[in-house]
Protein backbone atom coordinates (compact mmCIF):
# COMPACT_ATOMS: atom_id res chain seq x y z
CA UNK A 1 0.00 0.00 0.00
CA UNK A 2 1.40 3.41 -0.99
CA UNK A 3 -0.31 5.55 1.62
CA UNK A 4 -0.66 5.84 5.36
CA UNK A 5 -2.22 8.31 7.78
CA UNK A 6 -0.71 11.49 6.32
CA UNK A 7 1.70 10.46 3.57
CA UNK A 8 1.40 9.38 -0.05
CA UNK A 9 4.43 7.62 -1.56
CA UNK A 10 6.40 8.95 1.41
CA UNK A 11 5.40 12.58 0.73
CA UNK A 12 3.52 14.53 3.38
CA UNK A 13 0.01 15.32 2.17
CA UNK A 14 0.47 18.82 3.59
CA UNK A 15 3.54 19.24 1.41
CA UNK A 16 1.65 18.11 -1.69
CA UNK A 17 -1.54 20.11 -1.36
CA UNK A 18 -1.07 22.95 1.13
CA UNK A 19 -1.51 26.34 -0.46
CA UNK A 20 0.01 29.31 1.34
CA UNK A 21 -2.56 31.99 0.55
CA UNK A 22 -0.22 34.98 1.23
CA UNK A 23 1.81 33.92 -1.84
CA UNK A 24 -1.26 33.87 -4.12
CA UNK A 25 -2.06 36.99 -6.07
CA UNK A 26 -5.56 38.50 -6.12
CA UNK A 27 -7.90 36.56 -8.41
CA UNK A 28 -5.35 33.80 -9.05
CA UNK A 29 -6.33 31.44 -6.22
CA UNK A 30 -7.82 28.70 -8.40
CA UNK A 31 -5.03 28.79 -10.98
CA UNK A 32 -2.31 28.78 -8.35
CA UNK A 33 -3.97 25.94 -6.46
CA UNK A 34 -4.30 23.81 -9.58
CA UNK A 35 -0.70 24.48 -10.53
CA UNK A 36 0.71 23.48 -7.16
CA UNK A 37 -1.32 20.28 -6.95
CA UNK A 38 -0.53 19.33 -10.53
CA UNK A 39 3.19 19.85 -10.04
CA UNK A 40 3.14 17.77 -6.86
CA UNK A 41 1.26 14.97 -8.59
CA UNK A 42 3.67 15.01 -11.52
CA UNK A 43 6.66 14.80 -9.19
CA UNK A 44 5.09 11.77 -7.50
CA UNK A 45 4.40 10.02 -10.79
CA UNK A 46 7.85 10.83 -12.12
CA UNK A 47 9.57 9.42 -9.06
CA UNK A 48 7.62 6.21 -8.56
CA UNK A 49 5.64 5.61 -11.76
CA UNK A 50 2.05 4.49 -12.05
CA UNK A 51 2.52 0.90 -10.95
CA UNK A 52 1.32 1.69 -7.44
CA UNK A 53 -1.82 3.45 -8.60
CA UNK A 54 -4.11 0.74 -7.20
CA UNK A 55 -3.13 1.62 -3.64
CA UNK A 56 -3.72 5.34 -4.11
CA UNK A 57 -7.40 5.49 -4.90
CA UNK A 58 -7.99 8.58 -2.80
CA UNK A 59 -5.41 10.57 -4.77
CA UNK A 60 -6.56 9.52 -8.24
CA UNK A 61 -10.35 9.36 -7.85
CA UNK A 62 -10.94 5.59 -7.49
CA UNK A 63 -12.32 3.84 -4.45
CA UNK A 64 -14.96 6.41 -3.50
CA UNK A 65 -17.29 3.83 -1.90
CA UNK A 66 -17.04 0.61 0.04
CA UNK A 67 -17.56 -2.72 -1.79
CA UNK A 68 -20.97 -4.36 -1.89
CA UNK A 69 -21.57 -8.04 -1.18
CA UNK A 70 -22.42 -8.69 -4.82
CA UNK A 71 -19.16 -7.06 -5.88
CA UNK A 72 -17.19 -9.23 -3.47
CA UNK A 73 -18.65 -12.31 -5.15
CA UNK A 74 -17.11 -11.17 -8.45
CA UNK A 75 -13.89 -9.62 -7.17
CA UNK A 76 -10.39 -9.93 -8.58
CA UNK A 77 -8.08 -11.85 -6.22
CA UNK A 78 -4.30 -11.71 -5.95
CA UNK A 79 -1.94 -13.40 -3.52
CA UNK A 80 -3.51 -16.87 -3.54
CA UNK A 81 -2.75 -18.35 -6.97
CA UNK A 82 0.31 -17.79 -9.15
CA UNK A 83 -1.72 -15.40 -11.28
CA UNK A 84 -4.63 -13.08 -10.45
CA UNK A 85 -8.00 -14.82 -10.50
CA UNK A 86 -11.58 -13.54 -10.72
CA UNK A 87 -14.49 -14.92 -8.75
CA UNK A 88 -17.80 -15.61 -10.44
CA UNK A 89 -20.70 -15.78 -8.04
CA UNK A 90 -18.28 -16.23 -5.14
CA UNK A 91 -16.32 -19.11 -6.69
CA UNK A 92 -13.26 -19.58 -8.88
CA UNK A 93 -13.12 -23.10 -10.29
CA UNK A 94 -10.17 -24.37 -12.32
CA UNK A 95 -8.86 -27.86 -12.99
CA UNK A 96 -6.49 -27.88 -10.01
CA UNK A 97 -7.77 -25.08 -7.80
CA UNK A 98 -11.12 -24.07 -6.36
CA UNK A 99 -11.42 -20.81 -4.42
CA UNK A 100 -14.58 -19.99 -2.46
CA UNK A 101 -15.57 -16.70 -0.84
CA UNK A 102 -17.15 -17.00 2.61
CA UNK A 103 -19.88 -14.49 1.75
CA UNK A 104 -21.75 -15.13 5.01
CA UNK A 105 -18.84 -13.75 7.03
CA UNK A 106 -17.98 -10.18 6.00
CA UNK A 107 -17.00 -7.16 8.10
CA UNK A 108 -16.59 -3.55 6.97
CA UNK A 109 -14.27 -0.96 8.45
CA UNK A 110 -11.32 1.36 7.95
CA UNK A 111 -8.10 -0.60 7.54
CA UNK A 112 -5.82 2.00 5.92
CA UNK A 113 -6.79 5.32 7.49
CA UNK A 114 -8.36 6.61 4.28
CA UNK A 115 -12.06 6.69 3.36
CA UNK A 116 -14.02 4.73 2.26
CA UNK A 117 -14.14 1.57 4.36
CA UNK A 118 -12.69 -1.70 3.15
CA UNK A 119 -14.36 -5.12 3.40
CA UNK A 120 -12.76 -8.08 5.17
CA UNK A 121 -13.79 -11.66 4.48
CA UNK A 122 -12.34 -15.14 4.12
CA UNK A 123 -11.41 -17.36 1.19
CA UNK A 124 -10.89 -21.10 1.21
CA UNK A 125 -8.82 -22.93 -1.38
CA UNK A 126 -9.13 -26.57 -2.37
CA UNK A 127 -6.39 -28.06 -4.51
CA UNK A 128 -7.74 -31.60 -4.41
CA UNK A 129 -6.28 -32.68 -1.08
CA UNK A 130 -7.98 -33.79 2.11
CA UNK A 131 -8.65 -30.31 3.45
CA UNK A 132 -8.95 -26.65 2.54
CA UNK A 133 -6.60 -23.76 3.26
CA UNK A 134 -8.17 -20.58 4.65
CA UNK A 135 -7.06 -17.02 3.85
CA UNK A 136 -8.21 -13.66 5.18
CA UNK A 137 -8.74 -11.08 2.44
CA UNK A 138 -9.26 -7.31 2.44
CA UNK A 139 -11.20 -5.86 -0.50
CA UNK A 140 -11.48 -2.31 -1.81
CA UNK A 141 -13.09 -0.64 -4.78
CA UNK A 142 -10.93 0.43 -7.71
CA UNK A 143 -12.95 2.32 -10.26
CA UNK A 144 -15.89 0.09 -11.18
CA UNK A 145 -14.15 -3.06 -9.92
CA UNK A 146 -13.44 -4.64 -6.56
CA UNK A 147 -9.95 -5.99 -5.92
CA UNK A 148 -8.02 -7.42 -3.00
CA UNK A 149 -5.88 -4.90 -1.17
CA UNK A 150 -4.21 -7.80 0.63
CA UNK A 151 -4.50 -11.49 1.53
CA UNK A 152 -2.86 -13.48 4.32
CA UNK A 153 -2.81 -17.13 5.32
CA UNK A 154 -4.99 -18.15 8.27
CA UNK A 155 -4.36 -21.90 8.32
CA UNK A 156 -5.07 -25.38 7.01
CA UNK A 157 -8.60 -26.55 7.92
CA UNK A 158 -8.93 -23.71 10.42
CA UNK A 159 -12.46 -23.14 11.75
CA UNK A 160 -13.52 -19.51 12.08
CA UNK A 161 -15.92 -18.56 14.87
CA UNK A 162 -16.06 -14.79 14.31
CA UNK A 163 -14.58 -11.99 12.21
CA UNK A 164 -14.44 -8.26 12.93
CA UNK A 165 -12.68 -5.01 12.04
CA UNK A 166 -11.52 -2.85 14.96
CA UNK A 167 -8.85 -0.11 15.08
CA UNK A 168 -7.63 -0.80 11.51
CA UNK A 169 -7.16 -4.46 12.39
CA UNK A 170 -8.96 -7.60 11.22
CA UNK A 171 -9.61 -9.94 14.14
CA UNK A 172 -10.48 -13.62 13.81
CA UNK A 173 -11.62 -15.96 16.56
CA UNK A 174 -10.63 -19.42 15.33
CA UNK A 175 -10.43 -23.08 16.21
CA UNK A 176 -7.08 -24.39 15.01
CA UNK A 177 -4.99 -27.51 15.40
CA UNK A 178 -3.04 -27.49 18.64
CA UNK A 179 0.26 -29.31 19.29
CA UNK A 180 -1.47 -32.62 20.03
CA UNK A 181 -4.35 -32.33 17.54
CA UNK A 182 -4.81 -34.20 14.30
CA UNK A 183 -5.41 -31.84 11.38
CA UNK A 184 -8.94 -33.20 11.01
CA UNK A 185 -9.96 -32.33 14.53
CA UNK A 186 -8.71 -28.94 15.76
CA UNK A 187 -9.43 -28.00 19.37
CA UNK A 188 -7.24 -24.97 20.15
CA UNK A 189 -9.04 -21.62 20.46
CA UNK A 190 -7.08 -18.57 19.32
CA UNK A 191 -7.52 -14.94 18.34
CA UNK A 192 -5.59 -13.80 15.29
CA UNK A 193 -5.10 -10.16 14.30
CA UNK A 194 -4.11 -8.89 10.85
CA UNK A 195 -3.14 -5.37 9.79
CA UNK A 196 -1.31 -3.65 6.97
CA UNK A 197 2.42 -3.27 7.51
CA UNK A 198 4.41 -1.58 4.73
CA UNK A 199 1.56 -2.24 2.33
CA UNK A 200 1.21 -5.96 3.13
CA UNK A 201 -1.61 -7.60 5.08
CA UNK A 202 0.30 -9.23 7.92
CA UNK A 203 -0.42 -11.43 10.93
CA UNK A 204 0.47 -9.12 13.83
CA UNK A 205 -0.79 -11.22 16.74
CA UNK A 206 -1.90 -14.79 17.46
CA UNK A 207 -2.94 -15.55 21.03
CA UNK A 208 -4.14 -18.94 22.29
CA UNK A 209 -7.32 -18.33 24.30
CA UNK A 210 -8.26 -21.83 25.44
CA UNK A 211 -9.51 -25.24 24.36
CA UNK A 212 -12.71 -25.94 22.46
CA UNK A 213 -15.58 -26.78 24.81
CA UNK A 214 -19.30 -26.23 25.19
CA UNK A 215 -18.45 -22.95 26.89
CA UNK A 216 -17.67 -21.59 23.41
CA UNK A 217 -21.34 -22.12 22.50
CA UNK A 218 -22.83 -20.62 25.67
CA UNK A 219 -24.12 -17.12 26.26
CA UNK A 220 -26.21 -16.77 23.10
CA UNK A 221 -29.21 -18.18 21.32
CA UNK A 222 -28.47 -20.04 18.09
CA UNK A 223 -31.12 -20.06 15.34
CA UNK A 224 -31.47 -22.94 12.89
CA UNK A 225 -30.75 -21.98 9.27
CA UNK A 226 -30.86 -25.34 7.51
CA UNK A 227 -31.38 -29.02 8.25
CA UNK A 228 -29.46 -31.53 6.14
CA UNK A 229 -28.38 -28.60 3.91
CA UNK A 230 -31.99 -27.78 3.05
CA UNK A 231 -33.61 -24.48 4.12
CA UNK A 232 -36.59 -24.56 6.43
CA UNK A 233 -40.14 -24.62 5.09
CA UNK A 234 -41.59 -21.21 4.30
CA UNK A 235 -43.90 -19.95 7.00
CA UNK A 236 -42.25 -22.02 9.73
CA UNK A 237 -40.66 -20.27 12.69
CA UNK A 238 -37.05 -21.50 12.98
CA UNK A 239 -36.03 -23.65 15.96
CA UNK A 240 -33.42 -22.35 18.39
CA UNK A 241 -30.96 -23.79 20.88
CA UNK A 242 -29.20 -22.40 23.97
CA UNK A 243 -26.25 -24.16 25.64
CA UNK A 244 -25.92 -23.63 29.37
CA UNK A 245 -23.44 -25.88 31.12
CA UNK A 246 -24.72 -29.46 30.98
CA UNK A 247 -28.14 -28.46 29.64
CA UNK A 248 -29.69 -27.34 26.37
CA UNK A 249 -33.00 -25.60 25.82
CA UNK A 250 -34.83 -23.80 23.08
CA UNK A 251 -37.77 -23.56 20.74
CA UNK A 252 -38.46 -26.56 18.52
CA UNK A 253 -40.72 -24.90 15.96
CA UNK A 254 -43.91 -25.29 17.99
CA UNK A 255 -42.99 -26.26 21.56
CA UNK A 256 -40.29 -25.37 24.06
CA UNK A 257 -37.82 -28.13 24.88
CA UNK A 258 -35.06 -28.82 27.38
CA UNK A 259 -32.58 -31.60 27.99
CA UNK A 260 -29.07 -32.69 28.84
CA UNK A 261 -25.85 -32.36 26.89
CA UNK A 262 -22.52 -34.00 27.69
CA UNK A 263 -19.13 -33.36 26.10
CA UNK A 264 -16.96 -36.44 25.73
CA UNK A 265 -13.90 -34.87 24.10
CA UNK A 266 -13.48 -31.40 22.52
CA UNK A 267 -15.97 -31.24 19.67
CA UNK A 268 -17.85 -34.46 20.50
CA UNK A 269 -21.14 -34.41 22.42
CA UNK A 270 -24.21 -36.41 23.35
CA UNK A 271 -27.61 -34.69 23.43
CA UNK A 272 -30.60 -35.96 25.37
CA UNK A 273 -32.89 -37.14 26.64
CA UNK A 274 -35.09 -34.19 25.66
CA UNK A 275 -38.44 -33.15 27.13
CA UNK A 276 -40.90 -30.75 25.46
CA UNK A 277 -44.24 -29.11 26.00
CA UNK A 278 -47.21 -30.73 24.24
CA UNK A 279 -48.85 -27.91 22.34
CA UNK A 280 -50.27 -28.85 18.93
CA UNK A 281 -49.44 -26.65 15.96
CA UNK A 282 -50.47 -26.71 12.30
CA UNK A 283 -48.16 -27.85 9.54
CA UNK A 284 -45.47 -26.88 8.61
CA UNK A 285 -44.52 -26.03 12.21
CA UNK A 286 -45.01 -29.58 13.46
CA UNK A 287 -43.12 -31.06 10.52
CA UNK A 288 -40.15 -28.79 11.21
CA UNK A 289 -40.23 -29.61 14.92
CA UNK A 290 -40.44 -33.37 14.39
CA UNK A 291 -37.45 -33.32 12.04
CA UNK A 292 -35.47 -30.99 14.29
CA UNK A 293 -35.98 -32.88 17.55
CA UNK A 294 -35.14 -36.20 15.88
CA UNK A 295 -32.00 -34.75 14.31
CA UNK A 296 -30.91 -33.08 17.56
CA UNK A 297 -31.09 -36.41 19.36
CA UNK A 298 -28.64 -37.92 16.88
CA UNK A 299 -25.98 -35.20 17.20
CA UNK A 300 -22.49 -36.39 18.12
CA UNK A 301 -20.21 -33.55 16.95
CA UNK A 302 -20.09 -29.77 16.83
CA UNK A 303 -17.83 -27.35 15.00
CA UNK A 304 -17.87 -23.93 13.34
CA UNK A 305 -18.30 -23.11 9.65
CA UNK A 306 -17.77 -19.47 8.62
CA UNK A 307 -19.07 -18.17 11.93
CA UNK A 308 -21.98 -20.62 12.00
CA UNK A 309 -22.48 -23.48 14.47
CA UNK A 310 -22.68 -26.91 12.84
CA UNK A 311 -24.10 -29.87 14.76
CA UNK A 312 -23.79 -33.25 13.05
CA UNK A 313 -24.19 -36.95 13.71
CA UNK A 314 -25.83 -40.16 12.60
CA UNK A 315 -26.60 -42.30 15.67
CA UNK A 316 -26.98 -45.43 13.55
CA UNK A 317 -29.17 -43.71 10.93
CA UNK A 318 -28.74 -41.21 8.10
CA UNK A 319 -26.24 -38.41 8.70
CA UNK A 320 -27.80 -35.24 10.11
CA UNK A 321 -26.40 -31.71 9.71
CA UNK A 322 -27.93 -28.79 11.59
CA UNK A 323 -26.53 -25.34 10.75
CA UNK A 324 -27.23 -22.42 13.11
CA UNK A 325 -26.54 -18.69 12.98
CA UNK A 326 -25.94 -16.42 15.96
Amino acid sequence: MCRNDDHIFGFSIDTLVQIERPRVGPGDDAVEAMTLVSRAALRVLASVGCGLLVGCSSLFGAGDRRPTLDELRNASITGIADEPITLKGGVYDASRLRVTLWADLVAFGDLDGVAPDEAASLLSTDAGGSGSVVYVAVFRTHGDRVITAGTALVGDRTRVRALGVVDRTVTLDVVEAGPADAMCCPSQLARKSYAFRDGTLTLVSSVVTGTLSLAALAGREWTLMSLDERPLSQGAQPPTIIFDGARVSGFGGCNRYTGQVAENTPGTITVGPLAATKMACPSPAMEVEDRYIAALGSVSRYTFVAGRLLLSGANGGPSQRLLFRR
